[in-house]
C-alpha cells in the first residue's frame, strides 16, 4: 500500500500531514494525533514510499523517523527540497546525540524549519509541535490569501 491513510479526512482545507514511520504503531499514533490537533494525516512506511509521496503531492508538515530500515530519514531531507516541499519538519529519533545534531545542522542548511524529538517520544511534546507547526501554517496561508485576494481585486 502506497499511502497509508491512518486518519480519516477531516475539513478539505485542513493542513496536510505525513508521517513518516516504518513502525505501523508509532505511524498510527501520529497521524491520530495529527487529526486530532487539525491535520489531514497521511503515512509513510518506507524511504521509496514517502519519496513517491513527496514527488507527487504536496504536504504542510512532516514528521519523519531517520531509521527507515535500510535507508536513512536523512536522505529524505534532500529529497523534499528536490520536490519543492520545503516545509516544516518534525523528526523523530532515538538515535545517537552526534546523528541527531548532524542530521539537524544538514536540515538548516537545506533551509528546511525542523525540530527535533527524541524517542521514546512524549506525546503531549509531539502535540505541541504540531499545534505550533499548524499555527504557522494557517497564519501563512492566511496571509498568502490576503495578497491573492489583493491582487486580485487590483485587476477590478
Amino acid at each position: 500500500m502506497l499511502a497509508d491513510h491512518t486518519a480519516a479526512h477531516q475539513d478539505p482545507g485542513a493542513p496536510r500531514l505525513l508521517v513518516i514511520d516504518d513502525d505501523v504503531i508509532q505511524r498510527t499514533i501520529i497521524a491520530k494525533l495529527g487529526v486530532q490537533t487539525g491535520y489531514d494525516s497521511a503515512g509513510a512506511a518506507s524511504f521509496a514510499e514517502a519519496k513517491t509521496l513527496l514527488a507527487q503531492q504536496k504536504f504542510d508538515c512532516i514528521t519523519l523517523d531517520l531509521s527507515l530500515g535500510e535507508d536513512s530519514g536523512v536522505l529524505l531531507l534532500s529529497a523534499m527540497v528536490a520536490s519543492d516541499n520545503r516545509v516544516p519538519i518534525i523528526i523523530i529519533s532515538g538515535a545517537e546525540e552526534h546523528i541527531l545534531n548532524s542530521t539537524m545542522k544538514i536540515a538548516q542548511s537545506l533551509g528546511l524549519d525542523s525540530q527535533l524529538l527524541n524517542k521514546p517520544l512524549k506525546l503531549a511534546e509531539l502535540r505541541q509541535a504540531l499545534a505550533q507547526k499548524r499555527e504557522g501554517i494557517v497564519a501563512r496561508r492566511g496571509i498568502n490569501r490576503h495578497y491573492q485576494l489583493m491582487r486580485g481585486g487590483a485587476g477590478d
